[in-house]
């Protein structure tokens, strides 16, 4: 199923004059850093999200290795942003009317501190668009997304940090960035999961990841409910898509549990039959008139197919399932209300990266995107 990215921030050259601080050797080298960011990113199309994420990296590691945090000299410049719109699901985007009005924002800053934090928001929502485009159908396209959108989580729980002089920007506050860091971690472990299946993982341990990225996606959505209400930009297609994915992995969950219990023979094929049949009613329930999955709503045709193709294939186990307790078991079935509510995870699987490994110079990023910038070892 395709994965959502946010609206990142694209560099913009310096706002006012700049003969003051290139002639300062500190800030000139920060301004050749940057300039590569703004090359990156003003021309649409001209970059790809890996391109623009290296030059980011680079800029970024100036930034943290510089001195001038701390001090005037960064006064002499004016660091300008504009909100990008790009966002979508990777394969279809929707743009609401407002969009327009919302990438023609600029934003300017004297701030080093609110520079940092609008470069680590921008690396992020770069690394959720470069995972958003992986091609996950083999494990290694699965690892790298995986790993981008945990690099993600780690670049937004490192902006949150910084944020300060720059919460008053445009998906800069505390709860948005809380919100996308918690989208991104449900992806990566969504990303574990489809993992997990391809390598023959047990299906206890499947359950209980699909029942975890369920609770995630559950989470996420009420997030995203309340940041619509305090009418931040949050697009309007994402609060039913992250709904139908609670769904689906909800039922992916009961249907992975039913296996386990079916491995387990005698005793246990009365509540694999349950767990089946609430698979279905779960599925059927977000494919309601007003749920995520009817054709009302702005969920992708992608999430629709696979919630389609999920229930063929609970439907056919299902079947399979009673005329074995039929024939053979005669287990009764017990009800649903009595099940147990299914297991999660103990303990998490993916964890936002340290910034350290976020800004570490990637494999295959070339020495002209570094800008010079020193790259971090350990």
């Amino acid at each position: 199923m395709p994965m959502l990215s946010f609206p990142g921030k694209k560099a913009l050259r310096f706002a006012g004059d700049t003969s003051a601080a290139e002639r300062d050797a500190d800030l000139a080298v920060l301004m050749h850093a940057r300039n590569h960011v703004v090359l990156a990113t003003e021309s649409a199309g001209a970059a790809t999200p890996a391109e623009t994420a290296a030059a980011l990296r680079a800029y970024l590691r100036i930034i943290y290795a510089s001195e001038l945090m701390s001090g005037s000299k960064q006064q002499k410049l004016r660091f300008a942003w504009r909100d990008s719109s790009d966002a979508g699901t990777g394969t279809a985007k929707k743009k609401d009317k407002d969009k327009a009005a919302v990438a023609a924002q600029v934003q300017e800053h004297t701030s080093l501190e609110a520079e940092r934090a609008v470069a680590m928001f921008a690396l992020a929502a770069e690394l959720a668009r470069a995972a958003a485009a992986v091609d996950r159908c083999g494990t290694e396209g699965t690892r790298r997304a995986c790993a981008a959108l945990s690099d993600a989580a780690g670049a937004l729980k490192a902006a949150a940090r910084a944020r300060g002089a720059a919460d008053q920007l445009c998906h800069m506050t505390e709860a948005c960035l809380a919100t996308f860091e918690r989208l991104m971690l449900a992806q990566a472990l969504e990303c574990f999961f489809e993992r997990a299946v391809a390598g023959g993982t047990q299906p206890a341990l499947c359950s209980k990841i699909a029942r975890q990225v369920s609770l995630d996606y559950q989470e996420v959505s009420v997030k995203l409910g309340s940041l619509q209400q305090q009418q931040q930009p949050i697009e309007k297609s994402w609060v039913p898509q992250v709904q139908a994915k609670a769904a689906y992995f909800h039922a992916t969950a009961s249907l992975h549990y039913a296996r386990s219990l079916k491995e387990e023979g005698p005793g246990s094929f009365g509540e694999a039959v349950v767990r089946l049949r609430f698979a279905v009613s779960v599925l059927d329930a977000a494919s309601g008139k007003t749920g995520p999955l009817s054709k009302k709503s702005p969920c992708t045709a992608a999430v629709r197919d696979a919630a389609a193709r999920l229930r063929r294939e609970v439907e056919a186990e299902l079947a399979d399932a009673e005329k074995d307790n039929c024939q053979v078991y005669f287990e009764r079935v017990p009800a649903a209300d009595v099940l147990t509510a299914l297991p999660a995870l103990a303990s998490p699987l993916v964890q936002p990266t340290a910034v350290e490994s976020v800004l570490r110079e990637a494999d295959g990023e070339s020495a002209l995107a570094n800008g010079g910038a020193p790259t971090i070892r350990h």
